[in-house]
């Protein structure tokens, strides 16, 4: 079961680190900015998903997002290529907080370390907070990369598209050619969907099935394990 305490920061130092990124991407790098997490999802060279989340930063860091079970493999697959482009890649060891905006009432801010903010909804508040907003993102259909599941699907089985994660109108990208291609002639069969659970929480990666839509993949879940109960997301046909 997935939970907020699971995210983890990879970071990007250098000069024009996001002119570097760019390549590297699914969403416009020159739009990440300090203060706004942008949607991000990053593909191997056959467009499947290595690792996705948000970034944030600037021209000299850029933080990523992303699930803890992939950070160390994304700092492994992406210092070859930035060694190239003088900039420095490693993942940082403290975890991703999350704290109460003292400006409002109604959202709550993880502080990134540069003061750049993550807005979740106030109704993540709770005994269980981190839980909470991992329920959140299943309900927005957020489907987190972990390791499991990670370089198994195209950006848009996930809907990495519906949240923004994809410029299909920005330039060349590490796996972008078959990103674009089946996006472009509707060769994405599959797609993700929300399911209850109740006992034994699913695996991630496991296979599910649906009386109506048969067989299909486990992508992340959320819930309270102590009322064996909850909601995940699921790759199925469509």
């Amino acid at each position: 079961m997935d939970t907020w305490s699971d995210a983890q920061l990879v970071s990007l130092e250098g000069h024009a680190v996001k002119a570097f990124l760019q390549g590297y991407l699914t969403c416009n790098s020159d739009r990440i900015e300090k203060n706004t997490p942008t949607p991000m999802t990053l593909c191997n060279l056959k467009g499947r998903v290595v690792a996705n989340g948000w970034a944030l930063g600037d021209d000299a860091q850029v933080l990523l997002v992303v699930h803890r079970t992939v950070a160390d493999a994304l700092v492994a697959f992406l210092k070859p290529y930035a060694m190239f482009s003088k900039c420095k890649v490693h993942a940082l060891p403290q975890a991703v907080p999350v704290v109460l905006n003292p400006q409002s009432d109604n959202t709550f801010a993880g502080d990134w370390g540069f003061g750049a903010e993550l807005f979740i909804p106030a109704d993540a508040r709770g005994d269980d907070q981190s839980a909470t907003i991992a329920q959140r993102l299943i309900e927005d259909r957020f489907a987190w990369v972990s390791e499991p599941v990670a370089g198994k699907f195209l950006p848009q089985v996930l809907g990495m598209h519906d949240v923004g994660a994809i410029d299909f109108d920005k330039g060349c990208y590490l796996g972008q050619e078959i990103v674009a291609r089946a996006q472009f002639r509707g060769a994405v069969k599959r797609g993700i969907d929300q399911f209850a659970w109740q006992g034994e929480c699913p695996v991630t990666g496991d296979s599910w099935e649906d009386p109506e839509f048969g067989k299909g993949t486990v992508i992340s879940t959320a819930g309270v394990e102590a009322s064996e109960r909850g909601r995940g997301l699921w790759v199925r046909g469509i």
